[in-house]
């Protein structure tokens, strides 16, 4: 995609944080029911944060919107799509120990919230930060496997601050925990494929799967086969990124980076 000029990207970064700050805060009513507003505002937030990372990335000029062999790049992620679809607690809902009680208007709002999220966070953390300490750190392979690892470090402790919002302790622990790993086979992802829009939809789909029942339904979902599932994707997958990683050679990044910047 074309390089976006630094003055339209600085533009759109303060208004968009701007417009952001004012949603979150600002006592707007967009709808009477008080869930339905608050999914609204968050979609909003969501999608005017994610065209100003979007913007960010296009002015860097990093090489991550590669849809070519869109084939090969859906083969190599299903390890991904298994992980994050089981996200979404299946056999909960067939024994009906947990139970979706929405609407139609809900579901929409709270789906492109989710999408946006994943937009928004791999523009910025994977699009935008990872990227820049690659460019730095990719001399070797060794560098470019603990160069994931920090970047990721980052994406997990950044949810600390969900210590401020009163989530507790616990929560957030494991919070910084899964989205480490999320961040790190997202960024593997993006080194293999070159195509930060397959990390969003990954993303948006973990969150969807991982929040819908929490947000729109209810019950209880963590019953002994969810969990013995999940510790065998998650193990299972994790090794198959850790090789995926150790794999990637300094050379096979180099269309990632815009040879033209200064």
């Amino acid at each position: 995609m074309k390089k976006i000029n630094r003055n339209i990207a600085m533009i759109a970064l303060f208004a968009g944080a701007a417009i952001m700050i004012f949603l979150e805060n600002y006592p707007i009513e967009f709808a009477v029911d008080e869930q339905l507003n608050e999914l609204i505002k968050k979609t909003l937030t969501r999608g005017i944060g994610s065209v100003a990372a979007l913007i960010i990335v296009l002015h860097l000029g990093y090489r991550v919107h590669n849809i070519k062999g869109l084939g090969r790049q859906l083969a190599f992620s299903i390890p991904c799509f298994l992980v994050v679809i089981n996200n979404l607690p299946i056999i909960a809902l067939i024994t009906n120990n947990a139970y979706l009680s929405t609407t139609p208007g809900r579901l929409i709002w709270f789906t492109l919230e989710c999408l946006f999220i994943g937009i928004f966070e791999e523009c910025v953390f994977r699009g935008t930060l990872f990227m820049i300490l690659l460019e730095k750190k990719r001399s070797t392979t060794k560098e470019i496997f603990w160069t994931t690892i920090a970047g990721s470090a980052i994406f997990g402790a950044v949810h600390l601050l969900n210590l401020l919002g009163g989530a507790g302790i616990g929560p957030t622990v494991m919070q910084v925990g899964y989205s480490f790993l999320i961040g790190g086979m997202c960024s593997v992802v993006l080194l293999k494929t070159r195509n930060v829009w397959l990390c969003a939809l990954l993303h948006g789909i973990y969150d969807f799967c991982g929040f819908l029942l929490p947000t729109l339904g209810g019950g209880t979902w963590w019953d002994t086969p969810t969990i013995i599932i999940t510790v065998i994707l998650a193990v299972a997958t994790a090794i198959y990124m850790i090789f995926a990683l150790l794999r990637i050679t300094p050379e096979s990044l180099d269309p990632l980076f815009d040879k033209e910047r200064n």
